[in-house]
């Protein structure tokens, strides 16, 4: 027997075939996921610059 011999594969069972959506309702759509990538992204940045400008952060000294 080889050093590189490659180890002998166990048989696996196909799991992921097995695994069925429980909940055929509830899809992830693009329309969605655009929404949350904008409320958790974009928005806090925009929360972030008005409470800078508010506090007068942007004006020069």
């Amino acid at each position: 027997m080889s050093i590189f011999a490659m180890p002998s594969k166990k048989s696996r069972k196909n799991i992921s075939s097995k695994i069925v959506d429980q909940n055929g309702d509830k899809q992830t759509t693009p329309r969605t996921a655009k929404i949350v990538l904008f409320v958790f992204g974009v928005g806090p940045l925009i929360l972030m610059c008005l409470f800078l400008f508010s506090n007068g952060f942007f004006n020069s000294p």
